[in-house]
C-alpha cells in the first residue's frame, strides 16, 4: 500500500492509518460472485468497465476518495450514493474510502475502506475479491451487497456495490 499512496494526487493521498488501511486493523474479505454480462472475453491484459456504488446510510455527508480516475462522486447526502465508473487495466486493485469526517477519519468519523482486487487466473477466468475495515469511534458500519456485486468471469467487468452506516 505504500506505494498506492505515491500514486495519489496529493490531495487524494490517505494520511495516518488509513495510508496503510488493512495492518493492524480487522478486516473482512468477499469473493465477488459471478455472473456473465455478456461482454466481450478477456485476455491476459485487458481493459474492463468497473462500476462502483457507495451508499450513505451514516445521516451525515460523505466524502469517497479512490486511487483511480475519475474518482467516486463526492460529497454524497445521507439516502444517496456516490458512484463511480471506469475502464481499468485487468489485473488491477483498486482502493476507495468513504467517511463522515475528512479531518479526522480515523477516530471522530465513521470511515469504511474498501480494496478491490481483479486477477485473471492460468485458465483465463476472472476473479474479483474486495476487503473491507472499518475506522472511527461513531460505531461504523460497513456492508458489502453480496446481491449487487459481480464479477464476470469472462469479460472482468465487475460491479461492486458497498454501504456505510
Amino acid at each position: 500500500m505504500r506505494f498506492l499512496s505515491l500514486c495519489l494526487p496529493l490531495s487524494l493521498a490517505p494520511t495516518g492509518a488509513l495510508a496503510e488501511p488493512f495492518s493492524g486493523q480487522p478486516t473482512e474479505t468477499f469473493v465477488l460472485p459471478s455472473r456473465l454480462t455478456g461482454a466481450a472475453p478477456s485476455s491476459l491484459l485487458m481493459y474492463a468497465q468497473q462500476d462502483y456504488f457507495v451508499g450513505n446510510f451514516t445521516g451525515a455527508i460523505i466524502e469517497t476518495y479512490s486511487n483511480f480516475t475519475p474518482p467516486i462522486s463526492s460529497p454524497t447526502p445521507p439516502g444517496n450514493f456516490a458512484t463511480g465508473s471506469l475502464m481499468a487495466w485487468i489485473p488491477v486493485t483498486q482502493f476507495y474510502y468513504s467517511t463522515t469526517n475528512t479531518a479526522d477519519p480515523t477516530r471522530n468519523a465513521k470511515t469504511c475502506v474498501w480494496q478491490f482486487a481483479v486477477a485473471i487466473d492460468s485458465s483465463g477466468v476472472c476473479t474479483g475479491t474486495l476487503n473491507q475495515a472499518a475506522y472511527g469511534d461513531q460505531g461504523p458500519i460497513c456492508t458489502i451487497d453480496s446481491a449487487n456485486s459481480y464479477i464476470d468471469p469472462v469479460s472482468c467487468r465487475s460491479q461492486v456495490v458497498t454501504y456505510i452506516q
